[in-house]
């Protein structure tokens, strides 16, 4: 945005140049450094907690056990029974 009076704007810049100088200054000693000036968020608490069992891991128990029951019973030879069939 143009200044309507060019001589205002020069002395508003001699008064200001310390703290605009001084802005410059840390804003490259921070970039220097690698350090940001934005403070890290802080830890959920409850996302620290360990995960509860969710669906996936009852899957995955539900689907081990049908496997070796299957195996189980796919394996085992019944012996002949002494009963007549009908």
């Amino acid at each position: 945005m143009p200044y309507k009076n060019p001589e205002r704007k020069r002395q508003w810049e001699r008064e200001h140049r310390g703290r605009r100088n001084a802005r410059r200054r840390m804003h490259r000693l921070s970039a220097r450094s690698g350090h940001q000036r934005i403070s890290k968020p802080t830890p959920d608490p409850i996302s620290s907690q360990k995960p509860q069992a969710t669906w996936r891991t009852i899957l995955g128990w539900a689907i081990g056990i049908g496997v070796v029951l299957l195996a189980t019973i796919g394996t085992i030879n019944l012996p002949p029974s002494s009963l007549p069939r009908r």
